[in-house]
């Protein structure tokens, strides 16, 4: 009777296995060489996390460094167009001032030659009295002077 039950044992064993899901050696090696496959892969692909992730870190510096310099450039931008505005004021300052000054010379320039004009008339005067009061050829005497003169 045990060598029944061993029979019997050794084959309910042997349908367990087939029954139960048995792999073949090809399936296994295959299931085998796709786990490593994938292993590699996923090394690979951490390795490849890595480096984005020490690209990511440089890229954000870069970036802060970027709008560092962007608040910098907007500073001197405000400065400029401030120095800008304050240059254009002066030179509308300027600019009136010039005009004022064009008109006063336009002024000065009538007087001058109003006075230049006195003073021909008056160099002319004084010639025409210096000639009658000049001794006349001849007489050795100079002329009498004439009514209103004196």
């Amino acid at each position: 009777m045990t060598g029944k039950i061993a029979t019997c044992s050794a084959v309910l064993c042997f349908l367990g296995l087939v029954l139960c899901g048995c792999v073949t050696t090809q399936k296994y090696s295959d299931l085998l060489t796709e786990r490593e496959a994938l292993s590699l892969d996923k090394d690979k692909l951490a390795t490849q996390n890595e480096d984005l992730r020490a690209q990511l870190a440089g890229l954000k510096k870069e970036r802060d460094a970027l709008a560092d310099e962007v608040v910098t450039l907007k500073d001197q931008l405000k400065s400029a167009q401030t120095k800008g505005a304050a240059s254009q004021a002066e030179a509308a300052t300027l600019q009136n001032q010039l005009k004022e000054k064009d008109n006063q010379i336009q002024v000065l320039s009538a007087q001058i030659e109003k006075v230049n004009k006195e003073i021909a008339a008056l160099k002319r005067e004084n010639e025409e009295l210096k000639s009658k009061l000049a001794p006349t050829p001849g007489t050795g005497t100079a002329p009498a002077p004439g009514p209103g003169t004196m």
